[in-house]
């Protein structure tokens, strides 16, 4: 499969979550803020058994949301400790994270603090060296300066709502995906684009790999209409790139003044290197570190 430019997702913006809905309801995206030299990175390693299963993990540090408390895994715990000591933004993270269930690679992680553009920090992680997804929040100080930086900065890479369909096509639970010719110059690259309420939804592939594409957007679908994606203040964002066999998900959301990202990828019929639904799983359970 002929590669293209893919989303990079090392360096994506990403904002929290406030109440939840279903993926037909919510809305939001994010900048593609990438921390520059006056950020401070450090690592933290987790061990086989913090990465082979969440219920392994410690729990020592607990969200609670109405009666129910939410357990933050050992190496997120520890890479928001480094964040805390460096930051005074409001703190969230999800409780699970790619490849936290596959054994036995054990999983890394590099946390960023920055200022450049706006005040930022960010967890990435990663297996064998390779960068495997990550989130990051970000402050753009106003819900108006926000709700203008939700999209990644290669904006080819999203197809706009005014390009008309080419066709249309049933994904299933009710939704009707329309697919685009991508304005992309000397690339022949569709896009699969459906809305759920506040929340736009996009499979970025090669013309000629419909089929797994297809497979893709079903799979986002199935796992929006099972669980509950945040609400965002203005819009929300699921970007999914397709290339060379791998995908590469990056989830955008505004909250007040916040935007937040979370981000992953792996290969299209596998999630054995994070998985590319593992983005929407950080976004589900985005929450508040006290």
């Amino acid at each position: 499969m002929k590669r293209y430019k893919k989303i990079a997702t090392a360096g994506m913006a990403l904002t929290i979550i406030g109440v939840l809905v279903g993926c037909g309801t919510g809305g939001g995206a994010s900048s593609g803020l990438t921390p520059t030299t006056n950020v401070t990175n450090t690592t933290a390693t987790s061990n086989t058994s913090e990465s082979a299963s969440l219920n392994n993990t410690a729990t020592s540090n607990n969200h609670t949301s109405g009666t129910k408390k939410v357990a933050f895994p050992t190496l997120i715990q520890e890479g928001m400790q480094q964040i805390r000591r460096k930051t005074s933004l409001p703190l969230y993270a999800p409780v699970t994270y790619p490849g936290s269930a596959h054994t036995p690679v054990p999983v890394t992680i590099s946390t960023n603090v920055g200022s450049s553009p706006v005040s930022n920090y960010s967890v990435m992680f990663n297996r064998s060296n390779s960068n495997i997804g990550g989130f990051i929040v970000s402050d753009w100080g106003t819900t108006n300066t926000a709700s203008q930086h939700l999209l990644p900065r290669n904006s080819s890479l999203y197809v706009q709502p005014s390009v008309s369909n080419e066709s249309t096509m049933n994904l299933g639970s009710g939704i009707q995906a329309g697919v685009k010719k991508a304005p992309i110059q000397g690339k022949n690259i569709s896009a699969i684009v459906w809305n759920e309420g506040r929340w736009t939804m996009e499979v970025l592939y090669p013309t000629r790999s419909q089929s797994e594409a297809v497979t893709i957007a079903k799979n986002i679908t199935q796992y929006c209409h099972s669980n509950f994606l945040p609400v965002p203040d203005s819009k929300g964002y699921v970007l999914t790139n397709l290339a060379s066999g791998n995908v590469t998900t990056y989830v955008s959301w505004n909250k007040g003044q916040y935007v937040f990202n979370t981000n992953s990828n792996g290969a299209w019929n596998s999630n054995l290197s994070g998985g590319y639904l593992s983005a929407l799983e950080m976004a589900v359970s985005m929450s508040s570190y006290k």
